[in-house]
């Protein structure tokens, strides 16, 4: 496996979530490759990033302030609605990462020049899998933590990503080691 030295950025968004849906992760395809004459081509993620695009006045902050959090993650395949979500033990798992929300309407409190609704991101923290390759599919998806009566009853949000990945020639047995290693295994039967 050799790097070619170029790159790919992917950018875009998830359809808009609830925030009561958490069972429900939607996996969303970024990436799909699927040219099969092409086997010695794969890429590999180096960085990606997530936020939410409401303001903070948009997500509800008049109501009354909270807070939330955010589990996102990048797979090879679909990981729905399983226990194998967020599970750094699955193949088909190559990326994690938790932020933390805090909203607020800002105007009841002595902060300065800013008033209205404020939405922080206090916290966010992402690690990728160093032995991946993607050949055919990457899905991001996302799944809201810490909800509350307050934060059930809004609208929901809207996920942005960016991912950042480069360009790998591999060979033929590499493509077929990944290529299995990329889609769910069940070992048990």
């Amino acid at each position: 496996m050799k790097k070619t030295g170029k790159t790919l950025t992917l950018s875009g968004q998830m359809p808009k979530r609830t925030f009561s849906t958490q069972l429900f992760r939607d996996p969303h395809t970024i990436l799909e490759y699927s040219n099969v004459l092409d086997i010695n081509k794969a890429w590999k993620v180096k960085e990606f990033k997530c936020w939410i695009q409401e303001t903070g006045s948009e997500l509800g902050a008049y109501t009354n302030p909270f807070t939330f959090g955010l589990d996102v993650q990048l797979s090879t395949d679909n990981i729905p609605n399983s226990k194998d979500w967020n599970n750094a033990g699955d193949n088909r798992a190559i990326g994690w990462g938790t932020l933390s929300y805090d909203v607020e309407d800002s105007s009841s409190k002595n902060v300065g020049m800013f008033t209205g609704g404020q939405r922080r991101l206090m916290y966010s923290e992402y690690w990728m899998h160093p032995d991946h390759l993607i050949q055919n599919k990457l899905t991001v998806s996302s799944q809201s933590t810490g909800a509350n009566a307050t934060v059930e009853g809004l609208t929901g949000y809207t996920l942005n990503y960016i991912v950042y990945l480069e360009e790998y020639d591999i060979t033929p047995i590499e493509s077929i080691v990944f290529n299995i290693k990329s889609k769910a295994q069940d070992l048990s039967s």
